[in-house]
């Protein structure tokens, strides 16, 4: 478990990150301008990360379990929960499109769909009695991509359109297709 001091030193220097990549790339930002960032030394970077990859794969990681915890706990609530569960995302939105920017689209989308919260979501999405195992496959497959390219233009608008206008999309969808 860590202490107070290595949890204070890891978010002061994910915070710095986040802060670096609104202006740059990854692959523009050096460890010690991150440092000098975030405040930290160098040598304690180096404690903690071989890299800013493996830093920035650590936000992911802490972004997508804090996610899957939220929906849990906004599922058990309400199974049917699209509104809430777009609701959280709107807020969380900053930090979803940093990821999204920074990390290969493809890669990011992928460890969204995996965590166990939105499998629930889209679980019942495709009927298995309805299609063939190779059709539901690639049934799924368009329906996360789809989903995913619609909450990156939502998010990461200037002005995105409100959480409800958002949930009546998906849900024409969801009655269209299914």
């Amino acid at each position: 478990m860590e202490n107070q001091r290595i949890r204070l030193s890891k978010a002061l220097l994910k915070t710095g990150l986040l802060k670096l990549l609104k202006e740059k790339p990854l692959n523009q930002i050096s460890i010690y301008e991150l440092c000098e960032t975030s405040q930290i030394n160098r040598t304690t970077f180096y404690k903690y990360y071989g890299s800013q990859s493996d830093l920035l794969a650590e936000i992911e990681s802490d972004f997508l379990t804090q996610l899957d915890e939220d929906l849990k706990r906004i599922i058990a609530q309400n199974p049917d929960a699209l509104f809430s569960v777009l609701a959280h995302l709107y807020e969380q939105r900053e930090i979803f499109c940093i990821l999204v920017q920074r990390i290969p689209s493809q890669d990011f989308a992928a460890h969204l769909f995996d965590i166990p919260s939105i499998g629930m979501i889209f679980q019942n999405m495709v009927h298995a009695s309805s299609y063939s195992e190779e059709e539901a496959k690639y049934i799924r497959k368009f329906v996360f991509q789809g989903t995913f390219a619609i909450l990156f233009d939502w998010l990461n608008s200037d002005t995105p359109e409100p959480v409800e206008h958002i949930a009546a999309v998906f849900g024409l969808l969801r009655n269209k297709l299914y």
